[in-house]
């Protein structure tokens, strides 16, 4: 008798705590509203998500490279992104690294060792990075073809290639900086080939804002890609931006991004690295200005080149002024397999409860 009661009070509990959970993963779902999810900037973010997850940018420029730290403000869970990009005479490049700051505190009243401090030798320490992934995004040029197959992609072994044209001479990078609100601010850079065909806009933030028309958040980096002038060889040609990506393990290319997800965005694809509670993504509208009339982009399927790279193309249709807007940077998950660990502890606790009441029913059916 006792242990009926006992199973059946665990049914209760399981019950009420996946009703609460599910409640939590569909307001998170659906972003919420109301007092509890304040908005007042309207961008359609959670004020308190907002400030939750604030990052402070430093930049540095080199000659020809730029080196940006983003650091998460919130004191739970202190992490840093560093992207970095550069170009030479193969292209341009950004390279982006997520870490985990672990903070060490050394023993009172002992004084460091006079050699360089190792985070893991020794009672004193310093604070340092454990990086969780590491990759990088290559665009080395641009590929004039004619769409033999006219299926709007490039298909190297069936279409006539017309002719390439690489990124390997940059203007000196420009950096502006604007203010979006009392403690937060947009950082601008733009990398411009010397005679003005290719020019990357990159656009930083240290909260969630708007950038031409587009919701970017503080762990992403937006890349406008503009293609003015090309001066092509073919009457019937159009053009194909090589894209490659570097990665310990391959890329898996997706229909829905993680913006998408959250409702930051539509009409994406993205190609995610290390799919799990941290993942880097390159992500591309699937559709460009084509001077001045928005019309669709087309992506040829990944192609392996050696162990770590990946070659992506993508395929625009023939313009003098193409205007794209992919993004490039970090999803920090609290999901597993898309679903809250907290849903699943109830769905967990719930199955319990459920057995139980099976093992009730059970017993009664074979006193009778």
């Amino acid at each position: 008798m006792k242990t009926k009661y006992i199973l059946l009070g665990i049914f209760v509990i399981g019950i009420l705590f996946f009703s609460v959970s599910y409640a939590y993963g569909f307001e998170g779902e659906e972003g919420g509203g109301g007092d509890e999810n304040p908005d007042d900037d309207g961008d359609g973010i959670d004020d308190n998500k907002e400030d939750d997850e604030k990052r402070i940018i430093e930049i540095w420029i080199g000659e020809n490279v730029v080196e940006i730290a983003s650091i998460k403000r919130s004191e739970e869970q202190k992490d840093i992104i560093e992207l970095r990009v550069g170009y030479n005479e193969y292209g341009l490049s950004a390279r982006v690294s997520y870490g985990t700051i672990i903070h060490c505190e050394p023993p009172e009243d002992e004084e460091p060792p006079e050699e360089e401090p190792q985070p893991s030798g020794g009672d004193y320490c310093e604070d340092y990075i454990e990086y969780k992934i590491t990759f990088e995004v290559f665009f080395p040029g641009l590929i004039e073809f004619v769409d033999l197959n006219d299926n709007g992609v490039l298909d190297e072994e069936e279409d006539e290639i017309v002719s390439d044209y690489g990124f390997n001479s940059f203007q000196p990078v420009e950096y502006s900086l604007s203010t979006i609100s009392d403690d937060t601010n947009m950082h601008y850079l733009l990398f411009n080939t010397t005679d003005g065909v290719f020019a990357a806009h990159v656009y930083l933030v240290e909260e969630f804002v708007y950038v031409n028309d587009n919701l970017i958040s503080p762990t992403e980096a937006k890349i406008d890609i503009e293609i003015t002038g090309y001066e092509y060889v073919e009457d019937d040609s159009q053009l194909a931006l090589i894209t490659k990506l570097w990665s310990e393990e391959h890329g898996t290319e997706r229909e829905e991004t993680y913006d998408e997800k959250e409702g930051y965005s539509e009409d994406e694809k993205d190609v995610v690295v290390n799919d799990a509670a941290y993942s880097g993504f390159f992500s591309w509208k699937e559709t460009a200005l084509i001077d001045g009339v928005e019309m669709d982009v087309l992506t040829k399927e990944l192609d392996y080149e050696g162990e770590n790279f990946q070659k992506l193309l993508i395929c625009y249709p023939r313009g003098y002024h193409i205007f794209h807007d992919p993004k490039i940077g970090i999803f920090i998950g609290q999901v597993v397999n898309g679903t809250s660990p907290i849903l699943v502890a109830g769905a967990a606790v719930s199955v319990i409860g459920v057995c139980g009441i099976i093992v009730i029913v059970i017993r009664k059916r074979r006193i009778l």
